[in-house]
């Protein structure tokens, strides 16, 4: 492996672009400021670690909800609120 390539590894240089990082090698890879900002924009997870940064991996996705149609008035709602729909907007129609 190239002497450049280890620098970035052992985080004496940014794995992003490459600009020195004032301060220890710490033997993991970190993120100067905008290289931690372009990141973030892709969609990582980027975590502050002193005055440089860390890349986290990938940004989880939660799940969005099930939504249900309520059969009183056809309108999509969450399948956990259905009760609390029922309630609020049909039990004074009847």
């Amino acid at each position: 492996m190239g002497e450049i390539a280890e620098m970035m590894l052992d985080g004496t240089l940014c794995e992003g672009c490459g600009v020195y990082l004032d301060g220890e090698t710490v033997d993991y890879p970190r993120l100067c400021h905008g290289c931690a900002q372009d990141r973030r924009k892709a969609g990582r997870v980027v975590e502050p670690n002193g005055k440089f940064y860390v890349d986290g991996g990938e940004r989880k996705s939660t799940p969005t909800p099930k939504k249900v149609i309520c059969p009183t008035c056809n309108k999509r709602v969450k399948a956990a609120g259905l009760s609390d729909h029922h309630r609020d907007k049909h039990e004074k129609e009847v």
